[in-house]
């Protein structure tokens, strides 16, 4: 095989063999580059391919499922079959850049007719997006056609307009992701310092680094929306480059198989046969996938439902959940309702830390309800209604109706604030809706929702009952998804749904951006919130520097980090440009002056910074991204409206950190315990001896 053979299989082996998967190769190899835009928080290496991969590959699926349409089209007009003699092909290809052309010039009028609008419907959105993608992928298509008519009319002695027209798409695309690395890679030392990530205030460690030798653990460089090194992101460009062709063209054989295939069965579909090759193909990608997410959520289902090694007994304490005087079997609590009732604060930790007498300390009450603690909703609340009432909840000054993440978790760091706050004097209550993370539990909110709204019609009405002098006061708390199940039980009622169940206070840490409640009340607050009584903040320090008058009138107080990603977050990303990604002078703290919005790109980058918004260190409290743990005893306090003394204060910060660094170690222990035990048993098992149970 000479050169010019072997360069034009090596290009068609990249590319692909028709234009439909030339333009493909070229409009997903430039997505590459786009994909080194900065996002909300540090990518490491593997993030950034798993981004890189998404991009590129997803564009190269629709790309040349939408060019086979063209081109299906293209036959149809000239009434031949691209295998046809190279003159046929020439005219084909030429008619297939005048559909490009056309779809190119519809796509312009498309997007000019409907300008971005910060109110406007996501249909108008979507329909905007679609004309500017038409646009720019009807001129690349055009280009790439245009090489092919001239490689198929002309280029039949001309080996080197046939090797340009077999890798006309790769080479530009390259060229095109090289510039934009570069340009991303062009960060001013003033935007990286302005975008650091902070330091934990009470210890003074820098999230990301290894206590006591400042060296950054992860592949992430230290800023916010920091991307990986220079010569690894040309590594990872690469890689995925070269990996992603090596899947295109597993594509395009396996659609030209299906494309055979269809000629061979109906002869007459012939000029869609390719078009039919693709979708087939595209939409095995799409089962697939699917298929992969459906397995992932039963493995965090099981995962979620085990009980750690560290509990394997029931609480001790007769005011908790599962203890000796609840009614709940505490094995039904799920692994985060075990770790929530056994992390109750004892009443001498509470009188170590602040400082007053044990007499003036009472055991902090926690009931919680898993899902395997009734099949029902309703049986659900009967179930911790009762245990309320045999814990002694309504005797307390103050009831905390928690509703937790997508996994059950409940924000420990907040509790025990208001626990150390309260001296004990107070009841949390919480109802699990699911057992996987937040962001596959995203199909739970609507049981949250009603679970929510079914435990706070049930309170009320106890709440009632009980003499108003003497009442507790309820107040709620919600972090991520469990601020949004426990936002959305008001849905359509604003503020003024707060106040009809009686809640006296609320803190919400990162609502996330698919709220309905808090996207109503964000966009019109003079019909949701009337008497002004809702704020939402990025900080303490921004709480402080309120005027104390409105202070005082804030009783709902949304906390949410300006470069928190799961407040980012939403599907109109895909298809609609945020606030947030607007004008950079008016971009808030902690967005990259360098991001923009680009449809797609911006939604998976995105969704790789959910991914990582909770890459925390146990012990150490940082006020960034998903994390609330730095400013949340003083926000617990000043939301809940609980007096306490800077020293005091001071005092409860050291005992949260300290806290949750020992109940991690002392969880870390136990499992690495568990698996060498169970290391040592299937050895035992493997030599056919048989050791007691005790051993």
């Amino acid at each position: 095989m000479h050169a010019a053979s072997a360069a034009r299989f090596v290009g068609r082996l990249a590319a692909g063999s028709d234009v439909a998967e030339h333009t493909a190769a070229l409009v997903s190899t430039s997505s590459i580059g786009t994909s080194f835009m900065p996002g909300l928080l540090p990518r490491g290496g593997i993030d950034q391919a798993v981004a890189t991969g998404i991009v590129a590959a997803t564009q190269y699926g629709l790309v040349v499922t939408s060019q086979s349409g063209y081109a299906a089209l293209a036959r149809r007009l000239v009434r031949t079959d691209s295998a046809s003699v190279p003159a046929g092909r020439a005219k084909v290809f030429a008619v297939q850049a005048a559909v490009g052309l056309g779809v190119a010039a519809v796509g312009t009028v498309i997007e000019r007719a409907l300008p971005p609008d910060p109110a406007e419907p996501i249909r108008r959105a979507l329909v905007r997006t679609l004309g500017r993608r038409g646009q720019r992928i009807g001129l690349a298509g055009v280009g790439v056609a245009a090489v092919s008519a001239a490689e198929a009319g002309l280029g039949r002695g001309n080996r080197a307009l046939r090797v340009l027209a077999s890798g006309a798409g790769l080479i530009a695309g390259t060229a095109l992701a090289a510039y934009e690395i570069r340009r991303y890679r062009e960060m001013d030392e003033a935007e990286e310092s302005r975008l650091a990530r902070p330091a934990d205030p009470i210890t003074g460690q820098v999230p990301g680094e290894v206590p006591g030798t400042g060296a950054d653990k992860g592949e992430a460089a230290g800023a916010v929306g920091a991307l990986p090194p220079l010569a690894r992101s040309l590594v990872i460009g690469v890689a995925v480059s070269a990996g992603l062709q090596g899947l295109a063209y597993l594509e395009g054989a396996f659609a030209r198989g299906v494309s055979r295939g269809v000629r061979t069965v109906a002869p007459e579909a012939g000029p869609l046969a390719p078009l039919i090759g693709h979708v087939v193909m595209l939409g095995s990608t799409v089962a697939a996938v699917l298929a992969g997410i459906e397995y992932v959520e039963r493995g965090a289902e099981t995962g979620g439902s085990a009980i750690d090694a560290a509990y394997t007994r029931p609480p001790d304490c007769r005011t908790v959940s599962g203890g000796p005087a609840s009614v709940i079997d505490w094995l039904t609590l799920s692994r985060e309702g075990v770790r929530f009732v056994n992390m109750a604060l004892r009443p001498e930790e509470i009188v170590e830390v602040t400082g007053v007498a044990l007499e003036q300390v009472s055991a902090p009450i926690r009931a919680f309800a898993g899902l395997a603690s009734a099949a029902t909703v309703d049986a659900r609340v009967d179930l911790v209604m009762e245990d309320l009432e045999r814990l002694g909840a309504f005797e307390r000054s103050v009831i905390c109706v928690a509703s937790p993440t997508g996994s059950g978790y409940v924000n420990y760091v907040a509790i025990e604030s208001l626990e150390y706050l309260t001296r004990g004097d107070c009841a949390t209550v919480s109802l699990q809706y699911s057992l996987r993370p937040s962001f596959l539990s995203l199909d739970r909110v609507s049981m949250g929702r009603e679970q929510n709204r079914a435990l706070f019609h049930a309170l009320s009405w106890r709440m009632r009952s009980i003499p108003e002098a003497e009442r507790p006061r309820l107040v709620g708390f919600g972090e991520s998804l469990g601020a949004h199940t426990m936002q959305d039980a008001f849905l359509h009622e604003g503020v003024r749904g707060l106040h009809r169940v009686g809640m006296d206070r609320a803190l919400f840490l990162g609502t996330p951006a698919g709220s309905k409640w808090a996207k109503a009340w964000r966009v019109d607050r003079t019909r949701t919130d009337p008497g002004g009584g809702s704020v939402e903040l990025a900080s303490h320090r921004e709480w402080l520097d309120l005027d104390p008058v409105q202070r005082d009138a804030h009783k709902f107080v949304l906390l949410s980090h300006h470069e928190d990603p799961i407040a980012r977050f939403e599907p109109a990303l895909a298809v609609q440009q945020p606030g947030w990604l607007g004008p950079v002078e008016h971009r808030p703290p902690g967005v990259s002056s360098r991001a923009s919005w680009t449809p797609l790109v911006s939604f998976v980058l995105t969704l790789i910074d959910v991914k990582n918004a909770m890459d925390v260190v146990p012990g150490i409290f940082v006020a960034h991204g998903h994390d609330y743990r730095a400013d949340l005893a003083r926000m617990v306090a000043a939301a809940y409206a609980l007096p306490v003394d800077e020293a005091e204060l001071a005092r409860i910060e050291l005992a949260l950190r300290s806290r949750e660094a020992v109940w991690a170690e002392r969880r870390l222990v136990a499992e690495q315990l568990q698996r060498a035990k169970e290391a040592v048993q299937r050895q035992v098992d493997g030599w056919g001896l048989a050791v007691p149970a005790t051993a």
